[in-house]
């Protein structure tokens, strides 16, 4: 990784892993080589530069930036908040602004989160609120709390990880602070990546809806592969209804009416494109329903502009047109 924080380090790291691809006969590698290079871009306008490219001159993009800073993995080589800054500064630029709806990324435990979040909406035209709760804290940590009720007053969205893996929280599990005030729930004294799984279940938003019922919140990634492979191919028993993260997602869309979920990094998987045609189909989940890709963590597997035309031809024009932009503006659409 420290390599790849400088230009040389990334050509030498995108060399090797070509050579290794071109070794093993797998395009893997190359794949891996052309993450590392966006990875190690300059700035947020690079990186942008390069996305544009896989998408027609009019397209728009919500951009979702996370804290790290408390992850247990070190300081980030940019603090946060200077991250946001060059992020306000592409929102002001008179060509790259109009086609950017930055969110703030929010972790209840950096002092002020609530009026950070205030302040990038209201003064600075952010877009909404990214959660991702694997980085140590639980969402229903009673800290969010002013953070609902001012969501669900202003309709600001919410976006949410909501899958299985990803990147976790490296500290001591016995830091993170469970809802019960005690410091770990004893059910998942496990390893970190496998006990923070636990921080991403969808279940755990049952709660907070009933409170805060027409809050607006999307629940990425449908849940993950492997929930929406289980839902493909196991019978529907109780217990099913009850674990399956997709199923959950599901059950809280038909439950609520702000609900939505996205298709991000997981819609690169043909065998989960039954599960989202079907679903984009259906009357009511079809409304709630996101395009996204997750660029460029989907970069490790396929590119932006296969990962899009995939979708697209999965879909009717009418059935692309409601996930990529008529739902995108029901849900980006404030009080």
């Amino acid at each position: 990784m420290k390599l790849l924080w400088n230009p040389v380090g990334s050509r030498l790291v995108s060399k090797l892993l070509t050579w290794l691809g071109r070794l093993s006969n797998t395009r893997k590698f190359e794949r891996v080589a052309a993450f590392a290079g966006i990875g190690s871009q300059a700035s947020q306008e690079d990186v942008f530069n390069i996305l544009q490219g896989y998408y027609p001159s009019d397209t728009q993009f919500v951009v979702l930036p996370v804290d790290f800073s408390y992850m247990g993995a070190g300081n980030p080589k940019q603090p946060y908040l200077d991250q946001l800054g060059e992020l306000r500064q592409l929102k002001r630029d008179p060509v790259v602004g109009p086609r950017i709806h930055p969110f703030v990324g929010i972790d209840p435990r950096r002092e002020g989160f609530l009026q950070l979040a205030k302040t990038y909406i209201e003064r600075h035209e952010f877009a909404g609120i990214k959660l991702y709760p694997p980085l140590g804290f639980s969402p229903l940590d009673e800290r969010l709390t002013p953070l609902w009720e001012w969501s669900e007053a202003k309709q600001v969205p919410i976006m949410v990880h909501c899958s299985s893996g990803g990147v976790y929280f490296r500290g001591k599990i016995s830091d993170v602070i469970w809802p019960d005030k005690t410091a770990i729930h004893p059910r998942f004294s496990r390893s970190n990546d496998v006990w923070t799984d636990h921080l991403s279940d969808p279940a755990g938003y049952r709660s907070i809806l009933r409170q805060y019922p027409s809050l607006k919140i999307c629940l990425a990634h449908m849940g993950g592969h492997e929930a929406c492979q289980a839902w493909l191919s196991e019978p529907w028993p109780n217990h099913l209804s009850q674990s399956n993260w997709l199923t959950v997602i599901l059950g809280l869309i038909k439950e609520f009416p702000n609900v939505y979920t996205d298709i991000s990094y997981v819609g690169f998987q043909v065998a989960v494109h039954p599960v989202i045609h079907a679903l984009v189909r259906d009357p009511v989940i079809g409304k709630r329903i996101l395009f996204g890709s997750d660029y460029y963590m989907v970069h490790q597997d396929v590119t932006e502009r296969e990962f899009s035309l995939r979708i697209r031809s999965l879909l009717s024009e009418e059935e692309f047109r409601l996930i990529s932009l008529t739902n995108p503006q029901q849900y980006l659409k404030k009080a």
